[in-house]
């Protein structure tokens, strides 16, 4: 597989782990999203070269980085940033995350505050997950997501960054056929499929996708913190992999289980932790559609007001907001949108 910068490698305590680098002065670190690798990072690492060392890895089990077969958390996750790091020598850095990457960022803000300038979420999650967002249930169920990705992976990534009409015949699919809302197609060239398509193509990564789905998202009802008058005092349930089963296969679908009825939480460790340097989010649509109207991101929209967007602004006491019109894979489709938000927060 081909990427945009020169390839290099650092072996970490317990990974070597590929990783592109470009630029001088304060460090960067660029963790990218599911299904990607680091070439998600391609419009963005010239722009921030020019002010800032960014660093790009391929998070563990996807692109070239190892990928062992071995139970994934999103504690070993972010150790595995702070282990790329003190094998690079970086005493810290501003920390940039899209999908899984902001997910995996925030656990290293929140965990080791100390080595984090700056951070930047992009479309991601902080300890809650999107109810509509099925293929956190169905990877849970024994099986089906191997059989899937074996079987299907190149078709997945045509619909996923290109729009193209999937063939799902004799497998259990947890995404529509459909377009994805909102997605951009445009960006996704015949040299950016054909990338994501080979790096998608090993079995070891079908392996740690689904245990980042499985083992990184334990699921837990979120219930009334009434009990106590600490409003920082909330109930957690952990309703295990056989509870996301039982979303799954929810008669008539799985957003009518009593359990949808609001976002599961899948860190309740984390859920009163802060981060109190500057912080980041921009969204699309497509995790926060109320902060849209007529295509255009609403002035001044606060983010709060139910479970999911107050996990978002609960943890950050300096936190900026910024919403982009694009589909979800925001680097790739408003990558110029992207650059100018990242150099004014950076």
């Amino acid at each position: 597989m081909e990427y945009p910068f020169e390839s290099r490698f650092i072996q970490t305590r317990d990974l070597n782990v590929h990783y592109l680098k470009e630029g001088s002065g304060p460090a960067i670190i660029l963790l990218h999203g599911w299904p990607q690798t680091s070439y998600l990072w391609r419009n963005q690492i010239d722009s921030l070269a020019k002010h800032f060392t960014v660093y790009a890895p391929d998070n563990r089990g996807f692109g070239l980085t190892d990928k062992p077969r071995v139970r994934i958390t999103r504690d070993l996750l972010a150790r595995d940033v702070i282990n790329f790091m003190d094998a690079l020598n970086i005493q810290d850095a501003a920390v940039v995350g899209h999908d899984w990457g902001g997910i995996i960022g925030f656990k290293v803000a929140v965990d080791y505050a100390e080595r984090v300038r700056q951070l930047c979420l992009i479309d991601t999650s902080t300890t809650t997950w999107p109810t509509w967002a099925g293929h956190a249930y169905w990877a849970k169920v024994p099986g089906v997501s191997m059989e899937f990705f074996k079987r299907c992976a190149d078709g997945f990534l045509g619909w996923c960054f290109a729009g193209e009409q999937p063939d799902y015949t004799g497998v259990i699919a947890p995404f529509p056929p459909t377009p994805l809302p909102g997605a951009a197609y445009g960006w996704c060239d015949e040299k950016a499929l054909a990338h994501y398509r080979a790096a998608f193509k090993n079995p070891d990564t079908h392996f740690a996708t689904t245990e980042y789905y499985c083992s990184g998202l334990p699921m837990h009802r979120v219930l009334s913190n009434d009990i106590s008058n600490d409003s920082n005092h909330w109930v957690f349930e952990y309703i295990g992999e056989q509870g996301c089963r039982d979303i799954w296969q929810q008669p008539g679908g799985y957003m009518k289980h009593p359990d949808l009825k609001q976002p599961l939480c899948f860190a309740p460790e984390d859920w009163n932790k802060k981060f109190t340097k500057p912080a980041l989010f921009v969204y699309s649509p497509m995790l926060v559609p109320k902060a849209f109207e007529q295509g255009r991101p609403l002035a001044g929209y606060q983010l709060g007001g139910d479970v999911w967007q107050d996990s978002i602004a609960r943890p950050f006491s300096n936190l900026q907001t910024r919403g982009i019109a694009c589909g979800h894979f925001v680097p790739e489709e408003a990558p110029d949108a992207l650059n100018e938000i990242l150099l004014e927060f950076l």
